[in-house]
């Protein structure tokens, strides 16, 4: 798949993606979807019936086919309405999946690409409790694991590394949830050594990890792209309170400081998307997962500093759990957190930069 899409398809995949979460986001239902802490089934059935999650997956495995650049352009408009189900990693599980081996994987996949599935990646640690060769495993604070039906599932590294697919059917224990402050959930639970010798494996050994690493590298630069679509969202709210808000019989965005502040946060959102897109256009080569661990970097970054700001434009009110600023805030603020391995990334692919 071409990491370049053609300005017409471009822009076709844009309104489509625009006149969806006009329909189906907005602050007003995200902050529905965060009191309720459950999926809105009606925007993954609709997501789903798009394609969007398998649009970096072959059309030859049931996907669009339409790569990386149009997952920035799709996952950007869904941060722009505010969108809570988890997108960006339906998208990174659904192309790994797609290389993943047996019929077990391709089952899993049309179960995804169908919207009646969600499957969660995560990395593995050891169990305590089982320790040594063939011991147990604990998944740690999976994003979004509340609502997974299946995990695909990380261990070792080199030629020890393994990805299998488990069921949580077959966990046979609810797991332990932790919510974030945007309302989403973190998901702790183990799998028995049994369970996970059971489990179907998807890819092993160095190429299995290449794989792995390049559907992580699809997660981040999904979450980069949203993280500007939720920068964009809140520049529009913070203009527009400059423009209502009056002070000494005056627009307070007549105020040159505020000026400048607003100023700064278009420059921000500007250079995070001009990394996203550069970051895009890396998919395939050497520079991908660098590419994809910067551009997260720089865009949750910055839409954590657009936010904070946009509170400060609004004063007091901005502070108010009722007020759709501090939504954007805590919404940036797990973004944020849920990609801190970035930096593990960029340390280590760093001599590519």
């Amino acid at each position: 798949m071409s990491a370049v899409l053609a300005d017409d398809d471009r822009r076709l995949v844009a309104e489509s993606a625009a006149a969806f979460v006009a329909d189906h986001g907005g602050a007003a239902r995200a902050r529905v979807e965060r009191a309720a802490g459950a999926l809105d089934g009606a925007c993954w059935q609709g997501m789903a019936a798009l394609g969007w999650f398998g649009i970096d997956v072959p059309e030859a495995a049931g996907g669009l086919g339409l790569g990386p650049m149009a997952v920035c352009v799709v996952t950007e408009a869904a941060g722009r309405g505010l969108l809570m189900p988890p997108l960006t990693q339906a998208m990174a599980a659904a192309a790994l999946l797609a290389g993943g081996e047996g019929t077990f994987a391709a089952r899993s996949l049309d179960s995804l690409l169908g919207g009646r599935t969600f499957v969660a990646l995560v990395r593995a640690v050891p169990s305590e409790r089982e320790a040594g060769p063939g011991g147990g495993l604990v998944l740690c604070r999976v994003p979004d694991g509340d609502l997974a039906q299946a995990f695909v599932v990380a261990t070792g590294e080199g030629d020890t590394f393994e990805t299998r697919l488990v069921d949580r059917a077959e966990t046979g224990a609810a797991p332990a949830l932790e919510r974030c402050v945007d309302g989403s959930w973190l998901a702790s639970l183990e799998i028995a050594a049994a369970t996970w010798t059971a489990a179907p494996m998807l890819g092993r050994g160095t190429s299995g990890e290449a794989d792995w690493e390049k559907a992580l590298a699809l997660f981040r630069l999904g979450d980069a792209a949203y993280s500007c679509g939720l920068m964009a969202t809140t520049l529009a709210m913070s203009l527009d309170y400059l423009r209502l808000r009056r002070q000494f019989g005056v627009p307070i965005g007549s105020f040159q400081a505020l000026q400048h502040r607003a100023v700064d946060g278009h420059v921000a959102l500007a250079a995070a998307r001009a990394l996203v897109f550069e970051s895009a256009r890396a998919r395939g080569t050497p520079r991908e997962a660098w590419a994809a661990a910067a551009s997260v970097r720089r865009a949750t970054a910055a839409a954590l500093a657009v936010t904070r700001e946009n509170i400060q434009f609004h004063g007091a009110i901005g502070f108010a759990d009722e007020h759709d600023a501090g939504l954007c805030l805590r919404r940036a603020m797990t973004l944020a957190a849920r990609h801190g391995d970035a930096m593990q990334a960029l340390s280590v692919s760093g001599d590519e930069a």
